[in-house]
């Protein structure tokens, strides 16, 4: 980083540098799994786990930020890295020991993430992924309070939420219900 009382740009690894007033770095998380490589347990990015959250040693489930299972509601398999998805998910993981594979029903949930940075709360619903659609739904990004909602493949896919909880909620439905993205953003602006 280059500046001396706040970032005035970012010196790449060739010389050139690239002005920036802010810049943010997220380096992401690695699922601990080494202990586990001689448990004949499939590892790939976590513990694979079935849609129940099953894995394939018999009366073995996992939970929380190392179980990558296959999420139905957005046809992909993921690993959520919040609390609050493993919360969430050791509910079903228990769900899925106490009543047995016959009974068991597929975990796929809305993700949702939040992060309170100074006096900004960012929340985040869904599986926001570059080159969505994206529209402000509520409020104005200029003044730092408003929900975005984004789209792929004509449904509602995400919406993330800057000082507004509130008008945040109601989208978690549009996700979970696999909403039509023309249907409900067609009334407004695009970002």
């Amino acid at each position: 980083f280059e500046g001396s009382d706040r970032v005035e740009g970012v010196r790449l690894d060739g010389g050139q540098t690239v002005p920036a007033d802010l810049v943010v770095v997220g380096i992401g998380a690695l699922p601990q799994t080494g202990w586990l490589e001689s448990s004949g347990l499939p590892l790939d990015n976590g513990v694979v786990c079935d849609a129940t959250l099953a894995t394939s040693a018999p009366g073995v489930v996992a939970a929380g930020d190392v179980a990558r299972w296959p999420n139905a509601l957005f046809g992909e398999t993921m690993r959520v890295e919040h609390w609050t998805n493993a919360l969430d998910q050791g509910a079903a993981a228990a769900r899925r020991l106490l009543h047995g594979a016959e009974e068991a029903q597929p975990f796929a949930p809305v993700p949702y993430v939040w992060s309170d940075q100074y006096e900004t709360r960012i929340q985040m619903l869904g599986r926001i992924k570059p080159g969505d659609d994206v529209r402000v739904v509520h409020g104005s990004i200029e003044e730092g309070q408003f929900v975005a909602v984004m789209g792929r493949a004509g449904r509602v896919v995400g919406a993330v939420a800057f000082n507004e909880p509130r008008h945040l909620r109601p989208w978690r439905k549009s996700i979970a219900t696999r909403a039509v993205w023309e249907d409900l953003v067609s009334e407004v602006r695009s970002v």
